[in-house]
């Protein structure tokens, strides 16, 4: 009987890329305030009056029911979409980047996955784009194809580690892991947790909240209530 057993071969161990974000010059103490914000879209009451204050060095993750808000929130405080009323005012020396859902869709698709990283890139990180691409599974002749013919979690893939390649203070991230395998994921998570800068982002990832999240931002019903601590601490402080 034994010798009519096939072996299964097992796949090689992928090597773990370790990386972290190039260097950005420190902001100011306050990085983000937001004042009394409203948005609406038609007779949709969003938001009726939002104050946030973040400082250097806040990790705060946006959570809440589906349709809540937290990307308006995110486009609001990212400065890419206005508020109906009320204020943002960015701090001193904020130097920032927004991760949007729809991110991968805005790689010009004539580029090829190597030149999408390696087109503005600081010329201190070129060395380091193999293996960034490899970290998120773009390996041998995958780097010369074209963004066009990639698949979608293929561009979102893409679109992160692009993303790794420039300097900030502050991150804003909408659901970067949305597609990602798990070894992509894994890198990604590694660089946030060794970022210096300050981080606000959102994600159903339970784990990757877990991991990076100092504060929670809870959103619904128009209004945010930011809870000081853990998502795990937020957990129980709503359990009570």
């Amino acid at each position: 009987m034994l010798e009519k057993i096939t072996p299964i071969e097992v796949p090689p161990e992928r090597k773990r890329v370790h990386f972290k974000f190039p260097a950005s010059p420190r902001s100011g103490r306050t990085v983000l305030e937001l004042q009394g914000v409203r948005k609406a879209y038609g007779a949709l009451e969003v938001f009726r009056s939002v104050d946030l204050h973040v400082e250097r060095g806040d990790r705060i993750a946006l959570v809440g029911p589906n349709g809540a808000g937290k990307s308006t929130l995110m486009r609001i405080l990212a400065g890419v979409e206005a508020p109906d009323g009320g204020a943002r005012q960015p701090g001193q020396g904020v130097v920032a980047r927004y991760f949007a859902q729809d991110e991968a869709s805005r790689l010009d698709p004539s580029l090829t996955v190597y030149e999408t990283l390696s087109a503005g890139s600081p010329i201190a990180m070129v060395p380091a784009i193999r293996n960034i691409l490899g970290g998120f599974l773009f390996e041998g002749d995958d780097i010369y194809k074209r963004v066009r013919v990639l698949s979608g979690g293929e561009r979102t893939r893409l679109a992160v580690a692009r993303m790794l390649l420039h300097p900030s203070n502050t991150l804003l991230l909408d659901e970067p892991t949305n597609h990602l395998d798990i070894d992509s994921t894994n890198v990604l998570l590694d660089a946030l947790t060794d970022y210096g800068g300050t981080l606000i982002f959102v994600s159903h990832d339970r784990y990757f909240v877990d991991r990076l999240a100092t504060k929670v931002l809870d959103i619904g019903r128009g209004a945010a209530v930011l809870y000081p601590g853990t998502y795990e601490e937020f957990r129980w402080s709503r359990a009570q």
